[in-house]
């Protein structure tokens, strides 16, 4: 299989996404009892019989991992469900999301490290929703946790329990000024002296966008 999605997301994300764009996806409420996380895949090919075929073979290897199910949506709620999946960002903001977070871990190590999210958001009565691109460990994670100190508490928790697991504490959002604090408590000091020496050496001046990160 070669595809050209591949996404992950929570039972609470999905339903919260589908609903933004009106999308019923028609999945079964045993099933929904049953699964704590769906993957969503999209497949192409050149004709219909070679996409019918991989189609197969796709569902045969998930139902041998032990999916609960499998669905294949027509291609146009195929596409409204790509779509609502790209403003997700917009969607657990409007549902009162306090921060939102990307970290990356090796993808082997997705299931464990979920698997410590939920126990670090649990021991800290704090709701954290997850989805991201199984395809390359990205994993990004909504907390929502009013209170500031709990909150850094269990953000802290999530980026440590992701760079313990051979991870980077940002993926494809970068550090900014909202991660700095985090990146400085958990990365090594002897790579933050080094990128500090290096920044020094093309910027003695200090011009190049100061006060931010390394500043």
């Amino acid at each position: 299989m070669n595809p050209v999605v591949l996404e992950y997301v929570d039972g609470l994300g999905l339903s919260s996404l589908a609903a933004n764009v009106g999308l019923e996806l028609g999945i079964a409420p045993e099933v929904q009892e049953k699964a704590k996380a769906y993957l969503i895949i999209v497949l192409e090919q050149h004709t219909s019989e070679r996409l019918d075929e991989d189609l197969a073979s796709l569902a045969e290897q998930l139902t041998t991992l032990g999916a609960v199910d499998v669905f294949v949506l027509p291609a146009a709620s195929g596409s409204k469900l790509i779509e609502a999946r790209e403003k997700a960002f917009w969607v657990v903001k409007a549902l009162g999301a306090n921060d939102i977070i990307d970290v990356v871990v090796p993808r082997a190590s997705v299931p464990e490290y979920l698997q410590q999210v939920s126990s670090i958001a649990q021991a800290n009565a704090t709701l954290v929703s997850a989805a991201g691109h199984a395809g390359d460990g990205n994993i990004h994670l909504s907390v929502f946790q009013p209170d500031a100190e709990l909150r850094h508490r269990v953000i802290h928790g999530i980026l440590e329990a992701g760079m313990a697991l051979g991870g980077a504490i940002s993926a494809e959002h970068g550090i900014g000024k909202e991660k700095k604090q985090y990146f400085l408590e958990l990365e090594d000091p002897n790579k933050i002296a080094l990128m500090r020496r290096i920044k020094t050496a093309f910027d003695p001046n200090r011009i190049l966008n100061p006060g931010t990160l390394l500043d």
